[in-house]
């Protein structure tokens, strides 16, 4: 195994160009065995696995543990001109998860919805009066998809500052007494 993915009894794994992962029972030298979901055991080197990072735990628990530690899904706090904290939460899966290895563009974009759908309900709960989405320039689609969402909100969106994100974050303004 090489120093870069040391892997140990318990942890979740997927099985590289296969749907397969499961949980590893047993490590040898050169094998490591795989208990899949189905109850089935199988053998793989540890070059044809790789460590699977369970975000869909992680964003059942809407990020109450992880937002101290470097799993956080807050990029930055900044304070404005009048001294209201303003959440930046930025969307790069990289900023999400250690590795995309594995994921799908699906799966990639369902846990960056998700994860600004929990901020966002977040932030509603705690009477923020805004907060940034950081999403990046691209091809435009996760902008898209975060502004759809942000739609089913009381709230309001804009273009965030151009001077500070480019056009590459959307700020949302919260209005606790607005009507869905």
């Amino acid at each position: 195994m090489n120093s870069k993915n040391e892997f140990k009894i318990g942890q979740r794994v997927g099985v590289v160009n296969e749907t397969l992962e499961g949980k590893i029972i047993e490590l040898r030298l050169h094998k490591i065995t795989i208990e899949c979901d189905d109850g089935f055991n199988y053998e793989y080197s540890p070059k044809e696995l790789v460590l699977k990072k369970d975000w869909k735990n992680l964003i059942k628990g809407r990020y109450e543990k992880e937002l101290d530690n470097k799993n956080s899904v807050t990029h930055l706090n900044t304070v404005s001109k009048k001294k209201t904290h303003i959440e930046e939460v930025d969307l790069h899966i990289h900023e999400l998860i250690d590795t995309e290895h594995g994921m799908s563009n699906f799966d990639k974009l369902s846990l960056q919805l998700s994860v600004a759908r929990a901020k966002l309900e977040e932030a509603i709960l705690k009477k923020q009066k805004r907060i940034v989405f950081i999403h990046g320039r691209g091809d435009g689609v996760l902008k898209n998809e975060v502004r759809e969402l942000i739609k089913k909100y009381p709230v309001e969106f804009n273009d965030a500052s151009y001077s500070k994100y480019g056009t590459g974050a959307t700020e949302v303004h919260i209005f606790q007494n607005k009507k869905p």
